[in-house]
């Protein structure tokens, strides 16, 4: 039984029945109830009848067993009987994703999300299965190898104890067996780092720090004169037998008695510490009141009297309905990699990594995929300077839980920057900054954001890596559109978006209005034989509909024409269909059709020599095919 679903054994209840039972019932949920998981197991097989009680305690013991194919039969006849609880089908689903049967994962996850609309974990997968997949596509440049010191029991867990070596946690001890899986124990070991990263040369842990129960993982300051670990309860009277966090402090070549630390519960488990280099920062796993669901992450710090303070709940960002474990923070570098079963991953227990910010809050989070993540549980990732060592219990290692190393493990770090479109807008007469320019930003075609520059002309704005469209514009300015790539922080400083803003014809304030008549508005244009509104002649229109919202006894003409190619009747057609377009355009925006004159004259108004029969370039047919505007009752 691996210390992982210990802990999530004692978080959650099995689902009791009160009806009668025979007496091989009653022995074999004697056993389940001792963990001893062989001998129920038989038993239950062995009913006639099966009740879906049953089939639930024998999918877990078959999963804690590590037969997976047996645990999905068994929820699968669960979910024949009909009488599944929403918990089920989420195990179910996640076995099944565990087992590779994708479509077979997505519909009974479907389910799930029908029985509990609000769970976060089933938004998440059923929002891309694709995503799930891609985490297959194993990153070649990580090399992977299964450590010398692992043998046929649990070994998992691993902990930097010095520059050379490493404690992990192991059941290879000898004595007395614990029934979840007939194997010892858990202890504390070391084991030198040698060669390349491999383990060797292992042995228990110093002095008294092994006790006949479960002790370990452990983490310890840069120093190694502390560490916290998890253990059972000692001489404490609890219900359930709870985990707690102990800490204890080196002098010489003795350790102290491990002493629990004071949030410890008689009502919840506490476990899987990480300790700051200076041992003042710790992050940890409890399923205390208040979580998510499940184990969530939690960090603690010392006060100045170097007592632990209050733990604060690491929020929503990781922590999900399910169970977050495994905590390591590399303060080296500022990650905090962690494995959950909640968050999209590969199946079982995945392992995540996030960035801490300055501020302490954590960046986004990313699965770090294959060949780190694999179908089974994986968990207990250390990391210094792209590399480490992790535990995972997948298929060809040597026994139940196996440490692995790993080396040059890097592309996580470009998925964890964060993005931003960044610049600053300026006058393009003064070069002095503009404040209070609205900013649009779009991406595929769609409105993603909008928003002001702030005091210093300047916006930033954080985003998903990717190509965005940005749109400026204030009121008597031309209005200004590019393409631009979100550049990551770390070029924040030399990447900045640099846009200038001319003043246009449309807008200039006279005070009262009562000149504005004399204001030449700049014409719209249009394609070849055609009359919709371009998205170049949006910007122009929109400072119309400014300029008339803000002159409500202002009247204009709206005057269209084309260019002299296709006949005279056909051009008068055009230019009146280009006129309607133009008014239309402008009463969606707001304004009465009762202030708009529309007017068409075809080719009759040309404003160069590009009459019939003279051959001219493109550009010039383009100074044609326009639509004029005059203000003809402004003001009076």
């Amino acid at each position: 039984m691996r210390l992982r679903y210990y802990l999530l054994l004692l978080i959650f209840p099995m689902y009791l029945v009160a009806q009668s039972q025979g007496w091989k019932q009653r022995k074999a949920d004697e056993y389940y109830d001792r963990y001893d998981y062989d001998k129920a197991i038989s038993l239950y097989e062995s009913l006639k009848e099966k009740t879906p009680e049953v089939y639930r305690r024998m999918a877990y013991a078959y999963l804690v067993k590590g037969d997976k194919v047996s645990a999905a039969d068994s929820y699968s006849r669960l979910m024949e009987q009909g009488d599944y609880s929403p918990e089920d089908v989420y195990r179910y689903a996640s076995l099944l994703l565990r087992l590779g049967r994708y479509d077979d994962a997505m519909r009974w996850m479907e389910k799930y999300a029908s029985l509990s609309p609000d769970d976060s974990r089933a938004k998440r997968f059923i929002s891309d299965l694709a995503y799930y997949k891609s985490l297959l596509v194993s990153d070649e440049s990580v090399s992977l190898k299964n450590v010398s010191v692992n043998g046929k029991f649990a070994d998992f867990g691993p902990s930097y104890y010095s520059d050379n070596e490493i404690v992990f946690t192991s059941s290879r001890g000898f004595g007395r067996l614990w029934g979840g899986n007939d194997q010892p124990y858990l202890d504390l070991y070391v084991s030198s780092i040698e060669g390349d990263n491999d383990l060797k040369d292992m042995k228990k842990f110093y002095g008294e720090v092994n006790k006949k129960y479960h002790d370990g993982p452990a983490s310890f300051n840069s120093r190694g004169d502390y560490m916290v670990l998890t253990r059972n309860i000692y001489n404490e009277k609890v219900r359930d037998n709870k985990l707690w966090l102990y800490e204890s402090k080196r002098e010489g070549d003795v350790w102290s008695v491990p002493r629990p630390l004071h949030f410890n519960s008689k009502d919840y488990s506490c476990g899987h510490a990480s300790l700051s280099k200076d041992g003042r920062r710790m992050y940890f796993v409890s399923d205390m009141p208040g979580g998510m669901g499940g184990t969530d992450l939690y960090y603690v710090e010392k006060t100045s009297d170097g007592e632990w303070g209050s733990p604060r709940h690491l929020g929503e960002s990781v922590n999900t309905e399910g169970n977050e474990m495994f905590p390591y923070y590399d303060e080296e570098e500022g990650y905090l990699f962690f494995a959950s079963d909640g968050l999209p991953g590969l199946g079982g227990l995945d392992i995540f990594v996030a960035k801490i910010k300055e501020d302490g809050s954590l960046g986004k989070v990313v699965n770090l995929g294959a060949p780190i993540n694999s179908r089974d549980d994986d968990f207990g990732l250390i990391f210094r300077r792209d590399q480490g060592f992790l535990s995972s219990n997948r298929e060809g290692g040597k026994g139940d839980d196996d440490i692995y190393s790993y080396k040059d493990l890097k592309k996580f770090k470009d998925k964890l920057r964060d993005y931003y479109l960044s610049g600053v807008i300026k006058h393009s007469e003064t070069g002095a900054p503009m404040p209070g320019v609205k900013v649009r930003v779009y991406k595929d075609g769609e409105l993603y954001k909008e928003f002001v520059t702030d005091d210093s002309g300047s916006f930033r704005y954080e985003v998903p890596r990717g190509v965005y469209k940005i749109e400026v514009e204030k009121p008597g300015y031309d209005k200004v559109a590019t393409d631009v790539r979100a550049i990551p922080d770390d070029r924040l400083s030399t990447d900045v978006l640099s846009l200038e803003l001319k003043r246009s014809d449309v807008v200039v304030d006279r005070g009262d209005g009562k000149d504005l008549c004399s204001v030449r508005i700049r014409p719209i244009y249009y394609d070849l034989d055609k009359y919709y509104i371009r998205s170049d002649a949006e910007g122009n229109l929109d400072e119309i509909v400014s300029l008339l919202k803000r002159y409500p006894e202002m009247k204009l003409e709206v005057i269209s024409h084309t260019d002299s190619r296709a006949s005279r009747s056909y051009n008068i057609r055009l230019s009146k269909n280009r006129t309607r377009s133009a008014i239309r355009y402008l009463v969606s925006k707001g304004i009465s059709k009762d202030r708009l004159i529309g007017k068409w004259k075809g080719e009759t108004e040309l404003v160069n020599g590009c009459s019939d029969g003279v051959d001219c370039s493109e550009d010039q047919h383009q100074l044609n095919r326009r639509t004029e505007f005059k203000i003809v009752g402004c003001g009076e």
